[in-house]
């Protein structure tokens, strides 16, 4: 069975250059998975990257559907109601207001806030596809879910599955003055319990031994990512999201907002709902990202 994305991508511009490489990367996207391109354009009309300039390049370069519905009203409103009908929004990288960024978020934040499907937030020009996809995950059962999302991202079959574990127990040892050897062997069995859960997360996530190769690391789990996606040159890093209550969910994580802001790769956010796999997004409600054939 094989997975594809199931509706348009959506993408916001403004006018702005990071907006036209997010519209540039939208379209990649919808023609791999063969679904229309939805460009919402906001701000005044007219300039080189405006919505319909972008969408008549974009038609002529990469031959897809490309479709231009008005935005009426607030934007961000607008955004998110838009967001319901596709299976994925994608965005720029664009810094604002410091002061209003720092009260309400970027506008990356606030989108992730309030939208239950897939954000791509993308940082960079368009080259090609996704080949150094990084994705880092807990070790929970909703992991296979996030797992399973990038490899529709993913040019390249071996993407990276990473899990950061935290030293809380090792610094409870030491503090106990537990020997080298102690922590050593207390190291040796987390990480083998580690592999072992990722192991089970791949397969279920039906992307196997060849699908994906495995990494443990210890320490802080921003730190950790940010570290390894340098390290191989990531051009994706896919997190999860987890879903939550309203009041919860207008505070991002940590690990994601810190991930956010300082990597230099493209950043996929996937929400996964508060029961993991296909029967806790009918629950949400949520248009389901994918469909299997």
């Amino acid at each position: 069975m094989t997975a594809r994305l199931d509706a348009p991508v959506l993408a916001l511009v403004d006018g702005s250059a990071p907006a036209a490489n997010a519209a540039w990367r939208a379209a990649l996207v919808a023609r791999d998975h063969r679904v229309p391109l939805r460009l919402l354009h906001s701000g005044a009309a007219g300039g080189e990257h405006d919505a319909p300039r972008l969408a008549a390049a974009l038609r002529e370069r990469l031959v897809i559907t490309v479709e231009t519905p008005p935005c009426e009203g607030d934007p961000l409103t607008h955004a998110v109601r838009a967001a319901r009908e596709a299976s994925l929004l994608v965005i720029g990288s664009r810094r604002g207001n410091p002061l209003r960024e720092f009260v309400l978020g970027t506008q990356a934040e606030r989108l992730l806030r309030l939208c239950r499907g897939p954000v791509l937030v993308v940082k960079r020009p368009v080259t090609a596809g996704y080949r150094r996809v990084l994705v880092p995950v807990d070790l929970g059962a909703e992991a296979s879910h996030v797992i399973a999302t990038a490899g529709l991202f993913s040019r390249d079959p071996r993407m990276e599955v990473l899990h950061a574990l935290r030293l809380d127990a090792e610094a409870t040892l030491r503090l106990a003055d537990a020997s080298h050897e102690v922590l050593r062997r207390q190291r040796g069995t987390a990480e083998v319990r580690a592999r072992l859960s990722l192991q089970e997360l791949i397969a279920d996530a039906g992307a196997g031994p060849n699908g994906a190769r495995l990494a443990v690391t210890f320490g802080d789990a921003a730190a950790s990512v940010l570290a390894r996606e340098r390290a191989m040159r990531a051009d994706l890093v896919v997190l999860g999201k987890r879903q939550r209550g309203m009041l919860a969910d207008f505070f991002l994580g940590g690990v994601t907002q810190r991930v956010l802001a300082a990597a230099r790769a493209d950043v996929l956010i996937v929400v996964t709902p508060a029961q993991a796999g296909a029967r806790g997004a009918e629950a949400s409600g949520r248009r389901p990202l994918v469909r299997e054939a």
